[in-house]
Protein backbone atom coordinates (compact mmCIF):
# COMPACT_ATOMS: atom_id res chain seq x y z
CA UNK A 1 0.00 0.00 0.00
CA UNK A 2 3.09 2.28 0.68
CA UNK A 3 4.38 1.99 -2.68
CA UNK A 4 1.11 2.57 -4.17
CA UNK A 5 0.47 5.47 -2.62
CA UNK A 6 3.84 7.03 -3.21
CA UNK A 7 3.02 5.87 -7.01
CA UNK A 8 0.03 7.94 -6.96
CA UNK A 9 0.85 11.29 -5.17
CA UNK A 10 4.73 11.13 -7.37
CA UNK A 11 2.47 10.26 -10.93
CA UNK A 12 -0.31 13.46 -9.70
CA UNK A 13 2.78 15.75 -9.13
CA UNK A 14 4.55 14.87 -12.20
CA UNK A 15 1.10 15.54 -14.41
CA UNK A 16 0.82 18.54 -13.05
CA UNK A 17 3.82 20.21 -12.71
CA UNK A 18 4.24 23.74 -14.26
CA UNK A 19 7.87 25.09 -15.07
CA UNK A 20 6.45 28.36 -14.28
CA UNK A 21 6.09 27.99 -11.21
CA UNK A 22 9.24 26.95 -10.37
CA UNK A 23 10.67 29.94 -12.00
CA UNK A 24 8.41 32.33 -10.04
CA UNK A 25 9.38 31.13 -6.28
CA UNK A 26 12.84 29.60 -7.02
CA UNK A 27 14.46 33.19 -6.24
CA UNK A 28 12.92 32.79 -2.41
CA UNK A 29 14.97 29.59 -1.87
CA UNK A 30 18.74 30.95 -1.73
CA UNK A 31 19.35 27.14 0.30
CA UNK A 32 18.01 25.42 -3.22
CA UNK A 33 14.93 24.80 -4.40
CA UNK A 34 14.00 21.41 -6.49
CA UNK A 35 10.42 21.15 -6.82
CA UNK A 36 7.30 19.64 -9.65
CA UNK A 37 6.28 23.51 -9.63
CA UNK A 38 2.21 21.84 -8.26
CA UNK A 39 -0.16 24.88 -7.73
CA UNK A 40 -0.94 25.03 -3.47
CA UNK A 41 -4.60 25.21 -4.21
CA UNK A 42 -4.33 22.18 -6.27
CA UNK A 43 -2.29 20.02 -4.23
CA UNK A 44 -4.34 21.08 -0.98
CA UNK A 45 -6.95 19.24 -2.08
CA UNK A 46 -5.22 16.12 -3.45
CA UNK A 47 -3.83 15.72 0.43
CA UNK A 48 -6.88 16.11 2.00
CA UNK A 49 -7.86 12.69 -0.15
CA UNK A 50 -4.60 10.99 0.15
CA UNK A 51 -4.52 11.33 3.95
CA UNK A 52 -8.00 10.12 4.14
CA UNK A 53 -7.04 7.21 2.10
CA UNK A 54 -4.11 6.29 4.35
CA UNK A 55 -6.08 6.54 7.71
CA UNK A 56 -8.12 3.89 5.62
CA UNK A 57 -6.04 1.63 4.64
CA UNK A 58 -2.71 1.91 6.47
CA UNK A 59 -1.66 1.88 10.42
CA UNK A 60 0.26 4.29 11.90
CA UNK A 61 3.49 3.17 11.42
CA UNK A 62 2.77 2.62 7.78
CA UNK A 63 1.71 6.27 7.11
CA UNK A 64 5.08 7.65 8.85
CA UNK A 65 7.41 5.48 6.80
CA UNK A 66 5.37 7.18 3.90
CA UNK A 67 5.88 10.21 5.40
CA UNK A 68 9.90 9.21 5.45
CA UNK A 69 10.13 8.23 2.26
CA UNK A 70 8.37 11.50 1.08
CA UNK A 71 10.75 13.43 3.17
CA UNK A 72 13.46 11.85 1.68
CA UNK A 73 13.48 12.01 -1.45
CA UNK A 74 14.77 16.13 -1.74
CA UNK A 75 11.43 16.91 -3.76
CA UNK A 76 10.21 20.27 -2.60
CA UNK A 77 6.28 18.99 -2.66
CA UNK A 78 6.82 15.73 -1.39
CA UNK A 79 7.94 17.10 1.93
CA UNK A 80 5.16 19.39 1.85
CA UNK A 81 2.81 16.90 1.88
CA UNK A 82 4.75 14.74 4.54
CA UNK A 83 4.47 18.11 6.74
CA UNK A 84 0.64 18.14 5.98
CA UNK A 85 0.10 14.60 7.11
CA UNK A 86 2.11 14.81 10.45
CA UNK A 87 0.09 18.03 10.71
CA UNK A 88 -3.17 15.83 10.49
CA UNK A 89 -1.84 13.51 13.10
CA UNK A 90 -2.15 16.03 16.08
CA UNK A 91 -4.18 13.66 18.03
CA UNK A 92 -1.55 11.11 18.02
CA UNK A 93 1.24 13.30 19.19
CA UNK A 94 3.05 11.54 21.15
CA UNK A 95 7.30 12.07 22.20
CA UNK A 96 8.26 9.41 19.99
CA UNK A 97 6.55 11.60 17.71
CA UNK A 98 8.24 14.37 18.85
CA UNK A 99 11.44 12.91 18.41
CA UNK A 100 11.10 11.70 14.67
CA UNK A 101 9.99 14.96 13.45
CA UNK A 102 13.21 16.30 15.36
CA UNK A 103 15.36 13.58 13.37
CA UNK A 104 13.40 15.20 9.75
CA UNK A 105 15.25 18.47 10.58
CA UNK A 106 18.61 16.93 11.38
CA UNK A 107 18.55 14.50 7.41
CA UNK A 108 15.67 16.46 5.22
CA UNK A 109 14.48 19.92 6.29
CA UNK A 110 16.60 22.16 3.89
CA UNK A 111 15.00 25.48 3.34
CA UNK A 112 13.10 27.97 5.85
CA UNK A 113 9.86 27.41 4.36
CA UNK A 114 9.64 23.53 5.69
CA UNK A 115 11.28 24.57 8.64
CA UNK A 116 8.80 27.51 9.34
CA UNK A 117 5.75 25.37 7.96
CA UNK A 118 6.99 22.39 10.56
CA UNK A 119 8.01 24.75 13.69
CA UNK A 120 4.97 26.43 13.69
CA UNK A 121 2.03 23.67 12.11
CA UNK A 122 4.00 21.02 13.81
CA UNK A 123 6.03 21.92 16.80
CA UNK A 124 3.93 24.52 18.25
CA UNK A 125 1.52 21.81 18.68
CA UNK A 126 3.22 19.46 20.76
CA UNK A 127 4.18 22.32 23.18
CA UNK A 128 0.40 24.01 23.44
CA UNK A 129 -0.96 20.39 23.91
CA UNK A 130 2.08 19.81 26.42
CA UNK A 131 3.02 16.67 24.98
CA UNK A 132 6.54 18.48 25.29
CA UNK A 133 7.88 20.52 27.20
CA UNK A 134 10.04 24.08 26.48
CA UNK A 135 13.27 22.00 27.85
CA UNK A 136 12.42 19.47 25.71
CA UNK A 137 12.71 21.82 22.22
CA UNK A 138 15.37 23.91 24.01
CA UNK A 139 17.79 20.94 23.71
CA UNK A 140 17.86 21.97 20.30
CA UNK A 141 20.06 25.07 20.23
CA UNK A 142 22.62 23.05 20.50
CA UNK A 143 22.25 20.64 17.28
CA UNK A 144 25.15 20.56 14.74
CA UNK A 145 22.09 20.97 12.26
CA UNK A 146 21.58 24.52 11.65
CA UNK A 147 17.73 23.86 10.48
CA UNK A 148 17.19 22.33 14.22
CA UNK A 149 18.82 25.07 15.83
CA UNK A 150 16.31 27.83 13.79
CA UNK A 151 12.86 25.50 14.59
CA UNK A 152 13.17 26.74 18.37
CA UNK A 153 13.20 30.41 18.33
CA UNK A 154 10.71 29.99 15.58
CA UNK A 155 8.77 27.78 17.30
CA UNK A 156 8.23 30.46 20.30
CA UNK A 157 7.96 32.71 17.74
CA UNK A 158 4.34 31.49 17.13
CA UNK A 159 3.74 30.90 21.02
CA UNK A 160 3.85 35.07 21.23
CA UNK A 161 0.43 34.70 19.36
CA UNK A 162 -0.92 33.12 22.11
CA UNK A 163 0.74 33.52 25.84
CA UNK A 164 4.78 33.54 24.96
CA UNK A 165 7.36 33.91 27.80
CA UNK A 166 9.75 36.57 27.58
CA UNK A 167 12.19 34.66 29.90
CA UNK A 168 11.92 32.14 27.75
CA UNK A 169 12.32 33.85 24.18
CA UNK A 170 15.71 35.17 26.25
CA UNK A 171 16.94 31.94 27.14
CA UNK A 172 16.60 30.89 23.77
CA UNK A 173 18.39 33.90 21.79
CA UNK A 174 21.13 34.24 25.11
CA UNK A 175 21.79 30.55 23.80
CA UNK A 176 21.90 31.52 20.04
CA UNK A 177 23.21 34.74 19.99
CA UNK A 178 26.41 34.00 18.31
CA UNK A 179 24.89 31.92 16.01
CA UNK A 180 26.92 31.94 12.90
CA UNK A 181 24.36 30.54 9.98
CA UNK A 182 22.20 33.65 8.79
CA UNK A 183 19.14 31.37 9.35
CA UNK A 184 19.03 30.88 12.58
CA UNK A 185 20.36 34.46 13.29
CA UNK A 186 17.17 35.38 11.60
CA UNK A 187 15.06 33.10 13.96
CA UNK A 188 16.78 34.40 16.83
CA UNK A 189 15.68 38.23 15.76
CA UNK A 190 12.44 37.42 14.72
CA UNK A 191 11.83 35.83 18.25
CA UNK A 192 13.05 38.82 20.07
CA UNK A 193 11.27 41.23 17.89
CA UNK A 194 7.86 39.47 19.00
CA UNK A 195 9.34 39.16 22.81
CA UNK A 196 9.99 43.32 22.73
CA UNK A 197 6.10 43.73 21.27
CA UNK A 198 5.72 42.02 25.02
CA UNK A 199 8.11 43.54 27.02
CA UNK A 200 10.01 46.52 25.57
CA UNK A 201 12.32 47.32 28.23
CA UNK A 202 13.57 43.67 29.22
CA UNK A 203 14.17 42.85 25.49
CA UNK A 204 15.99 46.17 25.02
CA UNK A 205 18.08 45.41 27.77
CA UNK A 206 19.15 42.36 26.30
CA UNK A 207 20.13 43.81 23.28
CA UNK A 208 21.59 46.64 24.55
CA UNK A 209 24.03 44.22 26.33
CA UNK A 210 24.90 42.04 23.17
CA UNK A 211 24.73 44.92 20.83
CA UNK A 212 28.23 44.77 20.17
CA UNK A 213 28.68 41.20 19.69
CA UNK A 214 25.85 39.71 18.29
CA UNK A 215 25.43 39.18 14.47
CA UNK A 216 24.11 42.70 12.94
CA UNK A 217 21.65 40.96 11.16
CA UNK A 218 19.62 39.68 14.57
CA UNK A 219 19.68 43.17 15.85
CA UNK A 220 18.27 44.18 12.59
CA UNK A 221 15.28 41.65 12.61
CA UNK A 222 15.12 42.17 16.51
CA UNK A 223 14.53 46.17 16.34
CA UNK A 224 12.84 46.50 13.41
CA UNK A 225 9.10 47.88 15.27
CA UNK A 226 11.26 50.49 17.61
CA UNK A 227 11.18 54.13 16.90
CA UNK A 228 13.81 55.18 14.11
CA UNK A 229 15.51 56.91 16.53
CA UNK A 230 16.07 55.15 19.83
CA UNK A 231 17.05 52.07 16.99
CA UNK A 232 20.17 54.21 17.12
CA UNK A 233 21.89 53.30 20.55
CA UNK A 234 21.48 49.59 19.64
CA UNK A 235 24.85 50.21 16.56
CA UNK A 236 27.49 48.83 17.56
CA UNK A 237 29.96 51.38 18.94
Amino acid sequence: MIQKMESDIRKFLKANADPANVKKYSRYFKEGYDPYGVDWEKLHLKIEDWFVKCQKEMSQKELLTLCEHLMSTGKYEEASIAITFMVKLRSQYNKSLFNTVGKWFEKYITNWAHSDSASHSILYLFLDDKVVEFKDLFIWVDSPHRWKRRAVPVTLVKDFSKSGSVPQALQVARKLILDPEKVVQQGVGWLLREAWKKSPEKVEAFLYQWKDQAPRLIIQYATEKIDKEKRKKFRRE
